[in-house]
């Protein structure tokens, strides 16, 4: 039986999600293509609190800092969850839900051929254990 409580949640994020706005730029592309951006950077780099595994799950407003020819910042707040410690009640001896809101600034920038990428974000980072290890394992 789902928890009742889930559908309101995921109401609210549906709702939020929707108000959050778009990324308007005149140097760095379509909206939906900015976003998928730092969807994808956040999830590979952020980590909050415990949670190590981290994606955002929708955006609730973004806010366009500066849009140059050379660099794009965003403010970003989301909704985040992780793919590990997601399961609504506490994560065993660490009682912790990897789920909730924050915010975080996004400067985005291009690399040598043009394209797109994430140069900086601020908040935590740390990179996951599996990571680390194989970056030790696999030289380069």
């Amino acid at each position: 039986m789902p928890k009742l409580w889930l559908l309101p949640f995921a109401a609210l994020v549906v709702l939020l999600a929707g108000c959050a706005g778009r990324i308007d730029s005149a140097h760095f592309g379509p909206p939906a293509d900015i976003e998928r951006l730092i969807m994808r950077h956040y999830e590979r780099y952020a980590s909050e609190g415990n949670c190590f595994n981290a994606y955002i799950d929708g955006f609730t407003r973004l806010t366009v800092l500066e849009d140059t020819p050379d660099r794009l910042v965003v403010h970003a707040r989301y909704s985040y969850r992780d793919r590990f410690h997601d399961g609504g009640q506490g994560d065993g001896a660490r009682g912790h839900v990897c789920r909730g809101f924050s915010e975080r600034t996004f400067t985005v920038g291009r690399d040598p051929d043009g394209a797109l990428i994430v140069v900086e974000m601020t908040g935590e980072q740390d990179e996951p254990a599996i990571r680390s290890l194989i970056r030790r394992i696999l030289p380069g």
